[in-house]
């Protein structure tokens, strides 16, 4: 009999295996996705078990609550794989229309028995047909407890909920997680313009059957519609595009390149918005990118990025950000700092993030940004820019290093207005910043902002 690394798995054994890996292990979704969905034959069934692993862990919180109102064990005192198991099974119960609930309830109590829990296969199959048979599930009503109701309904822990309140209030913070739910399959892609041009690659994604609209706040962006898999298109193979939100993007715009600066991208894995500036650059003649970042599995990431995209103005280089480069001190023109950040502007695509990041975390990442932004100061000529961006929506770290550049590294504001979209002003561009918030924008959440060195 073929071992279980050998022979095809299942969408439901795939599912169950990745949560674990996930919840249990605490490994990074986007990476188990890679480990297991090429064990899945089957188009069909990659499809199922990617829906099944990705809308399990966007919903868990609400999961967790529906379980716990028809178990006598909560699930956090549940076997890891039998709380995988019923968090899988009740995600198709509750959201998945076409999979009859009989055949859900059948294969929990199949897979219970597959990894070794025979006798708890009758328990697993108790509470997912007790879920099956509920009219409806009674949730905590927003008029008497809204902190409880945002996050069971949009599957939110407490302390994000909590803290999004206090920055942004109840209004923007419903708007931001209804937003992180939405399920639209859009790939958002930049047109690589040194080697092709924006008609040209929407021409030949119509004509390999791609639905195709344009960005809303960059020319080079296309939006790709219905694609599980856009790297699988020969024009991804050959440069012509690469995948990066439009939010992203900005980072690099806000650099107002006109050709012939050097950049230096402290933070550059996986290499997007080196990439950019580099075809940017190429695109209006000469100039240099250098991408930096802390490992060699992270600089391989950029060097594939670089290869595959043919920007030979790319130069990469192993370093840490937090250690300071004498041989680099005021050499660039435009120093790209994209730092570590809790990530909760990219809830939506990693749902993972909001499961275990801690109000401890945040607070290291904000000393950890403050070491980066201070080499990177150091690191721009006098009279050139430095772009700090994150990925997140928690003003402690955005405005926080903002804030620092501006008043301890007398580093000077710019406004944006001159290189981005209007409609991402907000009231703030002209004071050198802006926010991107999901549901409001349409893009991930992302901070941009510009500053300039006294010359």
């Amino acid at each position: 009999m073929a071992t279980e690394e050998k022979r095809s798995l299942t969408a439901r054994e795939a599912a169950v295996k990745m949560l674990m890996e996930v919840c249990k292990d605490k490994q990074f979704s986007h990476v188990i996705k890679a480990k297991y969905l090429d064990k899945i034959e089957e188009k069909r069934e990659r499809a199922l078990a990617t829906r099944l692993f990705e809308g399990s862990l966007e919903r868990m919180i609400e999961l967790d609550y529906i379980i716990d109102s028809f178990s006598k064990t909560p699930v956090r005192k549940m076997k890891p794989v039998i709380a995988a198991i019923l968090r899988m099974t009740v995600y198709q119960l509750r959201f998945m229309d076409k999979i009859p609930d009989g055949a859900a309830c059948n294969e929990a109590v199949k897979l219970a028995k597959k990894y070794g829990f025979a006798g708890l296969s009758g328990f697993v199959n108790g509470v997912a047909r007790s879920v099956a048979r509920a009219e409806e599930i009674t949730y905590p009503k927003k008029e008497e407890d809204i902190r409880s109701y945002l996050s069971v309904k949009y599957s939110m822990p407490a302390m994000i909920v909590d803290q999004m309140i206090e920055q942004y209030g109840e209004e923007t913070t419903e708007t931001v997680f209804s937003d992180f739910l939405e399920t639209e399959s859009c790939v958002t892609v930049r047109c690589m313009t040194h080697s092709t041009d924006v008609e040209k690659l929407k021409f030949e994604l119509q004509q390999a059957d791609v639905t195709v609209e344009e960005g809303f706040y960059s020319k080079e962006a296309l939006r790709l519609f219905g694609m599980d898999a856009p790297e699988r298109l020969p024009m991804f193979s050959d440069g012509a595009f690469y995948i990066q939100d439009e939010s992203s993007m900005q980072a690099v715009l806000a650099a107002g390149l006109s050709g012939n600066e050097s950049v230096l991208d402290l933070c550059a894995a996986p290499g997007g918005k080196s990439v950019m500036a580099a075809d940017i650059l190429l695109s209006r003649g000469t100039g240099t990118v250098t991408a930096c970042d802390v490992t060699d599995a992270k600089v391989k990431l950029i060097n594939e990025n670089k290869s595959r995209c043919r920007v030979e103005n790319l130069i990469t280089r192993r370093a840490d950000a937090t250690v300071f480069r004498k041989d680099d001190a005021e050499k660039f023109d435009v120093v790209l700092a994209d730092v570590p950040c809790s990530g909760l502007g990219i809830i939506g695509k990693k749902p993972d993030i909001k499961l275990f990041m801690t109000t401890e975390q945040e607070k290291e990442l904000c000393v950890l940004q403050k070491a980066i932004l201070k080499n990177a100061v150091q690191y721009v000529k006098p009279g050139g820019v430095l772009v700090f961006s994150t990925c997140t929506l928690n003003k402690e770290e955005n405005m926080g290093g903002y804030e620092f550049l501006k008043t301890e590294c007398d580093m000077i504001p710019e406004s944006l207005e001159p290189f981005l979209h209007s409609e991402l002003w907000g009231g703030t561009a002209k004071e050198g910043y802006v926010q991107m918030i999901p549901g409001i924008h349409k893009t991930d959440g992302f901070f941009v902002s510009r500053f300039r060195k006294k010359a």
